[in-house]
């Protein structure tokens, strides 16, 4: 039993050390990972997707304005208007036809002079510098550019959200007689969004100077929700809605949102692009998952085979230090636990016990004449014969050069002495098949138990009774 529990003692200590160490490499391999695919985020791949969705904006917004600058530039518009805007079908089929052939979601032209506002299907209005929605109009005569982009409802088009493209239209004189351009549905927009949303699985969206959410794929946030009141990300919308670009972290139903923002001035929007840093870390989490698992195989399969290992070698470790390697008999060391231990239970019961103590005779006889090989060979038959003409539970072991002692369990002195007659009959007869100048046989001296023996006492008189068997002649038991 102890060997036992000092063997599982080292392949746990094992098993610990190889769980420690797989789970603090694969543990450290996932946080250096993980800080890896954060600082990848934050410094390149949200401001990547920042900058390509802005590309696409002002890609998507050269040919609108390229388009308005033409139509500023025309003589045909320039013409009707400083002819007092006579002809309104003129004017109308002009427009219509401009929105067909570039296939834009509306067209339109505003005069300084009738403040008319002409689009596809005739007068929509007259704008007004009392009326909040057209302030647009009165601003643009003083606008720095020839050219703004501007996003409102288009009251031509059921007030839908559109990204105008508004020009300044000047005489030939270079006086300033109205403003014409062109209109985009901002559906081009959102589903852009959504493209990028589907290729990065991110949340992408667009909001105002006043954190109202202006373009999302969740079409019902629009205009409805506001950054600086939502739950997670007004813990640093002030921060986004007062600067131009940057990087933001915050929390939102326990996941860690990285937050990449910049601001468009060709729509006065902020464009944001979040990222949940779960979702960003699920492939490296199932790996972190695959490798533990993987590790707790390797380090089971090494446990078994270690325990294997061990068990064969204590086993193997074990055998040598108990065991004789000539005969493969107990040797004297381990004979003397057994001895000690068959003494000590003796103490408690009323058992019979008896020694035997016995040596081959003519053994140097045989060494010197065939050699040390020769003799050794006698002594493992010896041990041989004994060992299989010995009851079960009795015990022998080598005691030294061509000794040998056995312990004689629920035996009294008679039947001890019996048992080792038979024996030594059985090694003459055996060893002696062949005519020889000298005969093999053993010598033994046998002792009982007696009352306060101990293991030094009951030896010295099987001991006593061996030299006597010697004296008389050899090939005889004494007892």
């Amino acid at each position: 039993m102890p060997r036992t529990a000092s063997r599982w003692k080292l392949v746990s200590i094992l098993g610990v050390i190889l769980v420690a160490g797989f789970v603090v490499v694969n543990i450290a391999n996932y946080l250096v990972s993980s800080n890896s695919i954060r600082s990848a985020l934050i410094n390149n791949e949200l401001p990547l997707t920042s900058n390509n969705i802005y590309s696409e904006i002002q890609t998507s917004l050269l040919r609108p304005i390229y388009i308005s600058s033409l139509m500023a530039n025309d003589t045909f518009l320039k013409d009707w208007v400083i002819e007092g805007e006579k002809d309104l079908d003129k004017i109308t089929r002009y427009l219509t036809e401009i929105q067909q052939k570039y296939q834009v979601a509306s067209t339109f032209l505003v005069s300084t002079k009738t403040r008319h506002y002409y689009h596809t299907k005739g007068i929509l209005k007259t704008v007004s510098p009392n009326v909040p929605k057209d302030s647009w109009f009165f601003s643009m005569e003083s606008h720095p550019g020839n050219y703004r982009v501007d996003v409102d409802a288009n009251e031509a088009n059921r007030n839908h959200l559109t990204i105008f493209v508004n020009h300044k239209l000047h005489d030939f004189e270079g006086n300033f007689i109205g403003v014409t351009g062109l209109g985009l549905d901002v559906v081009n927009v959102a589903e852009m969004i959504n493209r990028y949303t589907e290729s990065y699985q991110r949340d992408i969206y667009f909001v105002d100077r006043k954190g109202f959410i202006k373009s999302h794929h969740d079409e019902s946030m629009i205009d409805t929700v506001n950054i600086l009141k939502t739950p997670g990300i007004a813990s640093v919308a002030q921060e986004l809605l007062d600067g131009e670009d940057g990087f933001l972290i915050y929390e939102r139903a326990n996941d860690t949102i990285l937050l990449s923002y910049r601001y468009i001035p060709e729509l006065d929007w902020f464009l944001l692009v979040e990222q949940p840093e779960d979702v960003a870390l699920e492939p490296l989490r199932r790996a972190l998952y695959f490798n533990l698992l993987f590790s707790a195989i390797i380090t089971l399969v090494v446990l078994l085979i270690s325990g294997f290992t061990v068990h064969r070698f204590q086993g193997r470790l074990e055998t040598m230090a108990r065991t004789d390697k000539l005969t493969g008999l107990f040797n004297r060391q381990y004979f003397d636990v057994l001895f000690a231990h068959v003494l000590n239970n003796v103490g408690r019961h009323t058992t019979r016990l008896s020694l035997a103590l016995f040596d081959v005779d003519n053994l140097k006889l045989v060494n010197d004449r065939d050699g040390h090989l020769a003799g050794d060979q006698f002594l493992r038959s010896v041990s041989l014969l004994a060992r299989e003409h010995i009851r079960k539970n009795d015990v022998i072991a080598r005691w030294g050069g061509d000794e040998f002692v056995i312990l004689l369990q629920e035996c009294d002195r008679e039947s001890a002495l019996r048992l080792m007659n038979k024996l030594r009959q059985i090694v003459e007869s055996t060893l002696n098949q062949e005519e020889s100048e000298f005969r093999l046989s053993i010598s033994v001296g046998v002792a009982e138990f007696e009352v306060n023996d101990t293991c030094e006492t009951l030896l010295t008189r099987a001991d006593a009774q061996l030299y006597e068997a010697k004296r008389m002649g050899r090939n005889r038991v004494e007892g």
